[in-house]
């Protein structure tokens, strides 16, 4: 009866995994770390798609971060093998991919490639001219020492004219100085015009009495460009003499960036946020109406993190009041962040965002999370009733804390809401993918991805006493090995069967890792 009990428990587990993979297939599968996914689809073919995010990767005896990219042709229904872009150094390491469509479906990704002591690398730019499937050879768009002291490689952002302009095809990126340089600091930006081979002289996006000031560390630029030519970019601000208040700033283009006008967005007194939360911004721009705007980002101004959204509906000459996009109850504790939206070609918003509003802590720690969308058909003024993205429930995971899951992506194509990001539900930092039909909040169906199958699964994640193992008939008669957190080589055994458990009773609370042939996991035991 026990064994009977045992394999309807197996059937129930794994037809709980195949029903949730519909609805967020797994993009990258790393052995350690996925994080901040970036998502695009080509303007000239709307079932192609291109997701790159960071991946750990075994290269000349490291593990280091690498950028990774697979392309869709089918509406992301089936995705190509995962293709890694090149490191420029010995020792050097990869983060903050972006990346953009021009009007005819030429593809551009843009990524820091560098080392910190000695300082070197920069960010590149790469083409590809077959949907994401391959990329040409990237060249250097920023040095980081094209500003002595300042380091100016920090979370690049790309974007694309793609307007009917004299500006169509210029491209734009926007960086800040590296974590490690202490204010003051401004924001930066170049441009070019032959597709990212050369590009002008670094300058800065604030400037007359709008200035990013002395006190900001990081005053990161969120960049776009306009249906009408025009390019763009939000940023915060501390400057007194300016603005007695907190502030940030509307920087607008209409001659590729030689001048700027600038606006203010919103500026007040802001409840401060606990660091651990990912505070990043996001500047969207209407791509049928170029008097329309929208600027998020996760604000505490109600008392907890809230996703707020401003919009404009004069080309960004003026910004609505604060509207709170999260429909759970004001001040429950339960905080929202890592925010993302993009307009479809209709002009409808699409916002996505991290929510921890079904977890049973408050604040930061200890609260799983889950990801949630809204719709807004009138420009950000109103938005619907707030619906998740995720298929599970994901408990809190201390390695949020860490660097490189700052951000998730969306793109929004007519219904169809396109979504990735990362998150912790294996054990491990991986990037998922919905698409989902957003009048009706319908989960389409996703394939499993090309050269992926079924290998093995571990549960419970927290394990207590046993660690269950699953798996596919394949890998049967193979070695499993445990590592502890440093490293060391706890356990070895010969797989004999396609469920087994590991008895972890000894083992100390903390951190364990699994290994079979390549493939790792991550657990812990509490």
């Amino acid at each position: 009866m026990k064994k009977k009990l045992l394999s309807i428990f197996i059937l129930l587990h794994a037809f709980q995994i195949g029903i949730a993979q519909p609805a967020n297939t797994n993009m990258s599968n790393g052995i350690f770390f996925d994080g901040e996914p970036y998502l695009v689809i080509n303007p000239t073919n709307h079932q192609n798609l291109v997701a790159a995010w960071m991946g750990i990767k075994y290269s000349g005896g490291l593990y280091r971060i690498a950028i990774k990219t697979r392309a869709s042709f089918d509406g992301g229904n089936s995705w190509s093998t995962i293709n890694t872009l090149p490191h420029f150094g010995t020792g050097f390491g990869s983060a903050d991919v972006s990346m953009a469509f021009d009007k005819n479906g030429l593809l551009f990704i843009s990524y820091i490639d560098y080392r910190q002591a000695p300082d070197s690398g920069g960010i590149y730019v790469a083409r590809s001219f077959n949907g994401g499937l391959n990329w040409d050879t990237p060249s250097k768009a920023f040095d980081m020492y094209d500003v002595k002291n300042k380091r100016p490689i920090d979370r690049p952002w790309l974007v694309v004219d793609k307007s009917n302009t004299l500006n169509s095809g210029a491209l734009y990126i926007t960086t800040k100085p590296a974590p490690w340089i202490a204010p003051p600091n401004r924001n930066y930006f170049k441009v070019s015009a032959d597709s990212g081979h050369t590009w002008t002289s670094i300058a800065n996006v604030d400037g007359g009495a709008y200035l990013v000031g002395d006190l900001i560390a990081q005053p990161m630029a969120t960049p776009n460009t306009m249906v009408n030519g025009n390019f763009c970019a939000a940023y915060p601000s501390y400057v007194t003499a300016q603005n007695p208040f907190p502030a940030y700033y509307f920087a607008k283009s209409t001659n590729r960036g030689q001048t700027f006008s600038y606006a203010t967005i919103f500026a007040g007194m802001f409840n401060p946020l606990d660091t651990n939360f990912k505070s990043a911004f996001r500047l969207a721009s209407n791509p049928i109406d170029s008097n329309k705007l929208v600027f998020l980002l996760p604000n505490a101004m109600n008392g907890d993190v809230d996703i707020m959204a401003f919009s404009s509906n004069d080309g960004g000459q003026t910004w609505s009041k604060n509207i709170r996009v999260n429909d759970d109850l004001i001040l429950n504790g339960k905080a929202q962040d890592m925010v993302w939206a993009e307009y479809n070609e209709q002009g409808n918003l699409a916002v996505t965002w991290r929510d921890r509003r079904n977890s049973g802590a408050n604040g930061f720690w200890n609260a799983g999370y889950d990801f949630y969308y809204a719709i807004s058909k009138d420009n950000g003024q109103t938005f619907s009733a707030n619906q998740k993205l995720t298929s599970q429930f994901i408990a809190f995971d201390s390695i949020l804390t860490q660097n490189g899951n700052d951000i998730m992506g969306c793109v929004y194509q007519g219904d169809t809401l396109y979504s990735v990001w990362g998150d912790t539900r294996s054990g491990k930092m991986n990037i998922y993918f919905a698409k989902t039909i957003a009048s009706t909040n319908t989960n389409v169906g996703i394939n499993l991805l090309n050269g992926e199958e079924f290998r093995w699964e571990i549960f419970p994640n927290p394990a207590n006493d046993f660690l269950n193992v699953v798996i596919s008939d394949h890998i049967n008669a193979k070695e499993i090995f445990v590592y502890d957190a440093g490293g060391k080589k706890i356990l070895m055994q010969t797989i004999k069967d396609n469920n087994f458990n590991i008895n972890t009773q000894s083992f100390s609370k903390g951190f364990y890792f699994l290994k079979i042939d390549n493939e790792i996991k991550r657990f812990i035991k509490d």
